[in-house]
């Protein structure tokens, strides 16, 4: 029986841990948040495709704890494509035994885990699969279901490439769909380039790629811009004629359409909604740094990796971080404080509840204070209690 791990068990990975798990593979899954659910009751598919199903994997809390269910044939790794996670999986690697396959965004994703697993088949692909996990171990997917796979790199040993297409052919058993390609880094291309320009762009706008489309005549524009840039560095890196003006216009079409229905939202800009890390070096950054490497110049994309270099910072800042040094503060914050006072003794008079007051409380931050950093210590602290506030607002006289 052929052995799989599942690194990264939200959406994608739940997903495709139903089709191997149909295929007749053992299926061993490292799940995060939603661990317990997965262990007790196991994971319901809500599917335009499969239907509604639910199974039972093997649930694990950690990489290591996955060994006592190996030696594995393959590591399907479906988590977002962050610096380090190739280290991550290391000990459940059998050496020239264990392919490791890639579910993930970017492109030169490959590398790092070429560079550990130099014995072992890397098989990479792209991800076609709208996917929600709108609960802990339950997934709602949509119409459409395609991983494109192939080697890494595409002249692999004849070993890997059997490796890969036992993978497909184990996906077309379990109802999926995996085609092999000899070279799959075109279709790489053609899908980063959608993610380099929808994804930042989203994330940086709040808008959904339908209503980022209807916010500005020039915005279409700029999406065609920065992918003819992605389609110059593909084709300086070897792909000419990949990311063609057909596929350019075939992918401005689809928000087009939803104009009227409404719009999809791109991972970054979910990313960005939920206070989570964005994937900008896989998509972005590797991008711009394969253009620099050939000397292609790209202002748009320059622009679009750095500004969302800056989001992607606030959003998940690191010891550096430095608050606005703001002229006045101190006045600014006891104003407040002072307000804020005011507001509970008048709700302790009228006698209101917690609830009632820290709506009005919370009322008055969003809509009186501009300076976020303020609002956030005198709206949050203040419910730890009332004596954590006053020395709060003592420290502001």
């Amino acid at each position: 029986m052929t052995r799989v791990l599942i690194f990264g068990a939200g959406g994608v990975g739940c997903v495709y841990a139903y089709i191997l798990h149909k295929a007749g593979a053992s299926v061993t899954a490292v799940c995060r948040t939603n661990y317990t659910v997965v262990k007790e009751k196991g994971i319901t598919i809500r599917s335009k495709i499969f239907g509604s199903q639910q199974f039972q994997p093997t649930a694990v809390r950690t990489v290591s704890e996955a060994l006592e269910y190996g030696p594995f044939d393959y590591i399907l790794v479906c988590s977002k494509a962050f610096a380090g996670t190739a280290e991550m999986v290391k000990d459940a690697v059998t050496p020239q035994q264990t392919a490791i396959v890639l579910a993930q965004n970017g492109i030169g994703v490959e590398e790092d885990y070429a560079k550990l697993y130099p014995d072992n088949p890397i098989i990479t692909g792209v991800v076609y699969l709208p996917v929600t996990q709108v609960e802990p171990g339950i997934v709602e997917h949509g119409p459409l279901e395609r991983f494109e796979i192939g080697t890494y790199p595409p002249n692999a040993p004849s070993a890997a490439k059997q490796s890969c297409q036992t993978l497909s052919d184990l996906y077309r058993a379990g109802g999926g769909s995996a085609p092999v390609f000899g070279d799959v880094q075109p279709q790489k291309w053609i899908k980063v380039a959608v993610n380099v320009a929808w994804n930042p762009t989203t994330a940086l706008t709040m808008c959904d790629d339908a209503n980022y489309l209807r916010s500005s005549p020039r915005a279409e524009k700029m999406i065609r811009k920065v992918m003819r840039e992605v389609a110059s560095i593909a084709t300086a890196a070897g792909y000419p004629n990949v990311i063609t003006d057909e596929v350019i216009e075939r992918d401005i079409q689809r928000p087009i359409g939803r104009l009227e229905t409404g719009g999809k939202e791109p991972s970054m800009l979910t990313d960005v909604r939920e206070g989570r890390a964005m994937e900008v070096e896989a998509i972005v950054g590797n991008t711009l740094r394969i253009g620099e490497s050939h000397g292609v110049v790209t202002p748009y994309l320059e622009m679009l990796y750095t500004l969302a270099k800056g989001r992607s910072y606030a959003i998940a800042p690191d010891g550096e971080w430095k608050p606005i040094a703001r002229h006045g503060r101190n006045a600014i914050c006891k104003t407040h404080a002072t307000r804020i006072l005011e507001l509970r003794e008048r709700a302790q008079r009228e006698q209101r509840t917690e609830a009632q007051l820290e709506r009005h409380i919370v009322l008055y931050c969003a809509s009186q204070i501009h300076a976020l950093d303020v609002a956030l210590q005198l709206a949050v602290r203040y419910k730890t209690n009332a004596v954590v506030f006053r020395g709060l607002y003592a420290d502001n006289q």
